[in-house]
């Protein structure tokens, strides 16, 4: 009971250093003297990412950025909304329906793993104790302005769409279909690997089923093809590629280059059979087996997180 009653509590706090955080954005974003909506909101961004910054400093938890990734985009999508007077046209739906299932099941996701302020992301601990002297900028930079810099650059292609307000065209369709799909798919993966979980608590087994058996990070392909599903419904209103087209290509070299190499490293340091499961499964598009291989270790049932 007391841990729940701690939960709670810390989540009731955390609540408040988001409502201080966004009151603060919209206040930057009522008074900066500059005239272009999608800049006025960008410093706003930041103004908030640093104050949840400063409140995790406070607390000495960098994790109380987590919830940010997924909380905040479609609070930014429904301010762009009221500002540009958008008409509530089915495309706008299909965006805003997209982007508010998709923050909801992150944000659940995230809540379900919530313990309080005692515990921190093992990849934030570990940049701080790799580098001690550089916590304070790794920590604002690394940990908070850049995946705010990156979620944004995702949101610049909703800001067109939303301005252009266009008619439902097949692309536009077909982008919302894969929003929709990738939301779906973290979902599942989420619920898979808890249900692997629990059946193998104690265990030692690999996971070798469902989604995972055709990637070895499908909740992490569920994201990155989120923002590819924006950004076809970007492309299916102007119908012409420019440097938009670096956003969702900036969010797959995320997971890439940095997510996924940093947790398989952790997974390898004390389980170096993950090799094997490696060698037989894709990395992160879903695609069938190289090799079917069942693991007697413990290689891959990691609680993988993209929060």
């Amino acid at each position: 009971m007391k841990s729940i009653s701690q939960r709670i509590k810390t989540l009731i706090i955390l609540v408040l250093m988001y409502i201080a955080a966004i009151s603060g954005a919209v206040i930057v974003f009522f008074v900066i003297p500059i005239d272009n909506v999608l800049i006025k909101m960008f410093f706003s961004d930041i103004i908030a990412t640093i104050i949840i910054w400063t409140l995790g400093l406070l607390i000495k938890n960098a994790s109380v950025y987590d919830p940010y990734w997924s909380f905040v985009p479609p609070l930014i999508v429904i301010g762009w909304i009221i500002v540009l007077q958008s008409n509530i046209k089915l495309s706008v739906i299909l965006l805003m329906l997209a982007i508010v299932m998709w923050s909801i099941r992150l944000t659940l996701n995230w809540a379900d793993g919530w313990v309080d302020f005692s515990v921190q992301d093992w990849r934030y601990t570990m940049i701080h104790n790799k580098h001690p002297r550089l916590w304070f900028i790794a920590n604002l930079w690394g940990i908070n302005l850049m995946p705010t810099i990156i979620v944004f650059f995702q949101l610049a292609n909703a800001y067109y769409f939303l301005r252009a307000e266009p008619e439902v065209n097949l692309l536009i369709v077909v982008g919302f279909s894969l929003c929709i799909v990738a939301v779906f798919i973290q979902y599942i993966s989420d619920r898979q690997m808890t249900s692997f979980r629990h059946r193998n608590h104690g265990k030692q087994q690999c996971i070798n089923e469902g989604l995972w058996k055709f990637s070895r990070h499908p909740n992490y392909f569920g994201e990155v093809l989120m923002w590819w599903g924006v950004w076809v419904m970007y492309f299916g209103t102007y119908q012409t590629i420019n440097i938009l087209l670096l956003a969702p290509m900036a969010m797959t070299a995320l997971f890439l280059f940095i997510s996924i190499p940093m947790m398989e490293k952790k997974i390898l340091s004390s389980r170096p059979e993950y090799k094997i499961y490696q060698k037989s499964v894709s990395i992160l598009i879903p695609f069938f087996p190289l090799k079917r291989r069942i693991c007697d270790e413990t290689i891959c049932n990691e609680k993988y997180n993209t929060e």
